[in-house]
């Protein structure tokens, strides 16, 4: 245990391109593997972890301004408004206590992978913490097996990957394991952000349940999610050479194949609210639009040639959509050490 230094975790947040819920186990199995492609951004999420002397285990969420404690953490009690982290903590049962302090500066429902962000940045706090020396690889096993835990349906491991590594990433899911691969390197971030907006549709969403749905879709062979999910994983292969060969006159066409197929995977991935913000774009000059994560409200990209920005954006604002300025990131988790004064 490291005792006297307080541990500040900070972890990025992702927007997805392509392949979106082919992370997903076991669907990824079904299609005979799984390819995503996404990158981090600079909407962050941070953990500080700081040691007590006793062995009260004390756990705060700024931005839900909840706190909980426990007598220490073989007593932690799960199931709370701070259910995720709970699990976390009692995952790694540090044998003393902590204040661990979280906060989550991702606005909710946002489609961003916030959630699993957080976790990671606690997982490796908690990890520094106990010196329990997991792999990044091990600590997204264990991200997606306490998330399942605490939301009760399949999760995906997308966004622990852009949490843990940052960059631009290809996801590979396959039957003898995961593999990442940087596919742009960062003196070409800017030439992908200067070709998208983003912004929030202003409706919150929980990606579990779109994502169960198109899960249970499939399993129930139901035909238009079958074939969509065939064609996104034909889709996300495409996009991998797309950004690897910076081909980007072919982004926006697969932008849009891929919002088109992602709709009618199941009910609720989008709604009319949606499509009117998305239509209000298209008019302004937008090539496409995609709704990030699983999809039923939350955060939205949006392609377009560079010189039109102002006028898409204006189109946005004026049917209700919050635009979120944003910076492709080449790291992920960072923890920072702080001496902590003697009491």
């Amino acid at each position: 245990m490291l005792k006297n230094v307080r541990m500040r975790a900070t972890t990025p947040t992702r927007i997805d391109l392509a392949g979106g819920t082919l992370d997903l186990y076991p669907l990824y199995l079904f299609e005979d593997g799984g390819i995503t492609i996404n990158f981090a951004i600079d909407q962050y999420c941070t953990a500080v972890l700081e040691p007590r002397d006793d062995m009260k285990i004390i756990i705060r969420s700024l931005d839900q301004a909840v706190e909980e404690t426990h007598a220490d953490s073989a007593s932690i009690e799960t199931g709370g408004p701070l259910d995720i982290v709970s699990r976390a903590v009692k995952f790694f049962r540090p044998k003393n206590g902590i204040s661990l302090t979280t906060e989550n500066c991702v606005r909710k429902g946002s489609g961003l992978g916030a959630s699993s962000s957080l976790l990671i940045a606690v997982l490796g706090a908690l990890n520094e913490f106990t010196q329990s020396g997991y792999t990044p690889e091990y600590l997204i096993d264990i991200a997606a097996n306490l998330e399942a835990q605490c939301i009760g349906v399949p999760t995906g491991k997308q966004d622990y990957f852009a949490a843990v590594f940052g960059g631009v990433n290809g996801l590979w899911f396959e039957v003898h394991g995961n593999k990442r691969e940087s596919l742009l390197p960062a003196a070409d971030f800017r030439e992908l952000e200067k070709r998208l907006i983003l912004s929030f549709t202003g409706e919150p969403r929980f990606s579990g349940a779109s994502n169960w749905s198109m899960l249970k879709n499939y399993i129930d062979r139901n035909p238009l999610t079958l074939s969509g999910m065939k064609h996104i994983k034909d889709i996300a292969f495409a996009m991998r050479s797309c950004v690897e060969e910076r081909n980007w006159d072919n982004f926006a066409a697969l932008i849009d194949q891929e919002w088109q197929r992602r709709r009618l995977l199941a009910d609720g991935v989008s709604n009319e609210m949606i499509e009117k913000i998305m239509s209000a774009a298209l008019n302004a000059g937008a090539l496409a639009n995609k709704l990030c994560g699983a999809g039923g409200g939350g955060c939205m990209i949006t392609v377009i040639n560079p010189e039109d920005r102002t006028e898409v954006e204006s189109a946005l604002i004026s049917e209700g959509a919050d635009l979120l300025p944003f910076h492709v990131v080449q790291e992920g988790l960072k923890i920072e050490y702080q001496p902590m004064e003697k009491a």
